[in-house]
């Protein structure tokens, strides 16, 4: 347990979890009629812009569900590591555009899950859509460059239509991977470390994830 930073927090029901297991928690979100546990601590916090909170403040970062809802996700994930100590922990979870099913869809509709609709701009919260959804690969270099390394990246329920789309995509999408490697990357500096990158984009955790769920260490 450490000093534990959750964003957007909703009502906070993850930070009193957290709470309850011994972390010291900060629920920031940027509506306050959420703030409503008697026993949380909230910021009124906007992910969008710089965060209210001192350099090198949080042994922890978690965020769930909460990226893909705003203008800017690569100023917030800078933002998460100036906010975080070195070897600080970033949580994140997001839906996971990437999985096979997802990118089926993308071919048949030009939209990710659901045929393409206008997103209503009448609405009190324009931000609680989905407007800036992330592929893997593209949320992989943001992490990485801002400073952050990813250590483990799973899922917490695979999609079934990936899940039969696998065995037919997954020998091709290999070989091509593997020759832009060989062609790119092997016999050159950290070779490993970008094999390493190119085995997560092949991971049944992105192929075939419903969401995915990434811890990230930051590391500069």
């Amino acid at each position: 347990p450490g000093r534990l930073l959750d964003i957007p927090s909703g009502p906070g029901y993850f930070a009193q979890q957290a709470k309850q297991h011994g972390f010291e928690v900060l629920a920031a979100e940027i509506d306050e009629s959420l703030h409503v546990l008697p026993d949380i601590t909230y910021r009124k916090a906007d992910m969008s812009k710089e965060l209210p909170f001192e350099t090198n403040a949080f042994d922890y970062i978690v965020s769930i569900e909460g990226i893909e809802h705003i203008e800017n996700p690569f100023f917030f994930l800078r933002e998460c590591t100036r906010v975080l100590k070195q070897n600080g922990k970033l949580l994140l979870t997001t839906p996971n555009v990437s999985s096979l099913e997802n990118r089926l869809s993308f071919f048949l509709t030009g939209s990710h899950g659901e045929p393409a609709k206008p997103i209503r701009d009448d609405l009190p919260n324009v931000w609680g859509r989905h407007i800036n959804l992330i592929p893997f690969h593209q949320l992989e270099i943001f992490l990485r460059l801002v400073g952050f390394e990813i250590q483990t990246l799973t899922t917490q329920r695979m999609r079934t239509g990936s899940l039969l789309l696998y065995p037919l995509v997954y020998p091709y999408a290999f070989f091509r991977y593997w020759l832009t490697y060989k062609k790119r990357f092997q016999g050159r500096p950290d070779e490993q470390r970008y094999w390493k990158i190119f085995k997560q984009y092949l991971s049944s955790a992105v192929l075939c994830g419903r969401h995915l769920a990434i811890v990230a260490v930051k590391k500069n």
